[in-house]
């Protein structure tokens, strides 16, 4: 009994983090703000909480703080990360880590360098901005087409609702990056949309050689969706069939259906090639 006590206030001392912390930028994953994602920067080195991208990416966690190791599941993928030892068990094989993994105010912390390795997540810091940006690779799966598919709607959004910040952040979206020649609006969608889509947008939205976006509208965000369906897949692309309720319907009884088309470029890249309306 006296053991088990001791060993709940070592914890709870070790929760409290010794070393400098300074509060970090937001946190976004396919350009969707993650809720109580904060990262955390310690003795200059950028702290991520796992359980809002673990969460986001469909794993189950849970833990067990007696042993100081937490646990993430997705099928049949299991991840044991150890805390304050730089080392993880992915599968049953050990991987060394950067840092070791911090318990601070009960959340998990990671560096941003060995979630992203761990995840196989793209990241980087988005121009003119501090905000913490992560990608996940496009799988050529059902559940992976979705969810590339609404992450290239969140990117079109950021274009598209430019002048229209508190749209996107009522949809925890992230903020639009600046925009102000073509090469920023390629940099903004071209992990997702063909050069087609984002010629056209520019011709939309700039004038005189500079992107001035629109007042307040947009098309309508696929997370309004009543159905997603993917019709085909293959090793190179997909299709996706949507249903969406038209703007100004009140009632929510009148729908477009559209056909997304989804192929992979040269890069490995999955874009948005081609949208039809039945």
């Amino acid at each position: 009994m006296h053991k088990k006590i001791l060993l709940l206030l070592t914890l709870a001392l070790l929760a409290v983090p010794l070393l400098p912390v300074y509060a970090g930028a937001a946190l976004e994953l396919d350009g969707k703000l993650l809720s109580d994602g904060d990262p955390v920067v310690i003795e200059g080195r950028l702290m991520v909480p796992v359980r809002p991208v673990f969460e986001e990416l469909g794993y189950a966690l849970s833990g067990n703080l007696e042993e100081g190791i937490v646990l993430a599941q997705k099928k049949n993928h299991k991840i044991e990360i150890c805390l304050w030892e730089p080392k993880l068990v992915v599968n049953g094989k050990e991987m060394s880590l950067t840092a070791a993994p911090q318990l601070i105010m009960g959340k998990t912390f990671l560096s941003e360098q060995d979630l992203a390795k761990l995840l196989d997540l793209q990241n980087f810091r988005a121009k003119g901005t501090d905000q913490v940006v992560l990608f996940s690779k496009p799988e050529l799966t059902r559940e992976g087409v979705i969810r590339h598919l609404l992450a290239a709607d969140r990117q079109l959004m950021r274009a598209e609702y430019y002048n229209n910040q508190e749209f996107l952040a009522q949809h925890n979206i992230a903020p639009s990056p600046k925009i102000v020649t073509r090469d920023d609006l390629i940099m903004l969608l071209g992990r997702h949309w063909s050069a087609h889509f984002i010629e056209n947008l520019w011709a939309a939205g700039s004038r005189d050689g500079q992107y001035i976006g629109f007042f307040s509208e947009g098309s309508i965000p696929l997370l309004y969706s009543k159905e997603l369906a993917v019709t085909e897949l293959t090793g190179t692309g997909a299709k996706v069939e949507v249903k969406l309720p038209l703007w100004g319907n009140e009632d929510m009884t009148r729908f477009e259906e559209r056909v997304y088309t989804l192929n992979r470029d040269k890069e490995g890249n999955l874009l948005i090639t081609n949208v039809e309306c039945k």
